[in-house]
């Protein structure tokens, strides 16, 4: 399994000579898309009604949840990140902290997965696919493995229903 992902992020990563527009496209993507979660859901409860207040806080409780659950995650299962391996190629600093599940990929597809458990698909859809973004670019710049991805994915689901 560990070959397969290391294959993938291979593929995924940027190359020796990366197009400078591309990285600075996945720069943005991984360091400020982030923001935009808690600011939606501060917009959600400022200006909400009472039941999409109901969908903040049940967000809220969600991403505590996951980021307990991943935090647990990387200290029972230490995975260490591509560039503390030599891997691919490496575009920002970042802490040598473990590598899965991804919280940045955690904090999009919780807000996500309670946005369509709540039945916001479109918004959902919207914050799914700003998490896909977020999740290609780390990868792209050489912070996370894909499978980091995966788990994040499968944690927020668990989380979001949990919350719910």
């Amino acid at each position: 399994m560990a070959g397969l992902n290391h294959e993938l992020f291979l593929l995924l990563n940027a190359g020796a000579a990366p197009p400078a527009p591309v990285v600075l496209f996945a720069m943005l993507a991984a360091k400020v898309l982030i923001a935009l979660v808690p600011l939606h859901i501060a917009l959600v409860w400022c200006c909400g009604t009472r039941p999409m207040r109901f969908v903040a806080l049940t967000g809220v409780l969600a991403l505590l949840a996951a980021l307990s659950v991943n935090a647990l995650l990387g200290l029972i299962a230490y995975t260490p990140r591509p560039f503390l391996l030599g891997l691919g190629h490496t575009l920002i600093d970042h802490r040598p902290s473990a590598s899965f599940p991804s919280n940045h990929a955690t904090v999009f597809f919780i807000w996500a997965a309670t946005l369509a458990l709540c039945g916001l698909g479109r918004l959902a859809l919207t914050f799914g696919g700003l998490g896909l973004l977020v999740a290609w670019s780390r990868v792209y710049l050489g912070v996370h493995f894909p499978a980091d991805m995966v788990g994040a994915a499968v944690v927020a689901a668990f989380s979001a229903a949990l919350s719910l």
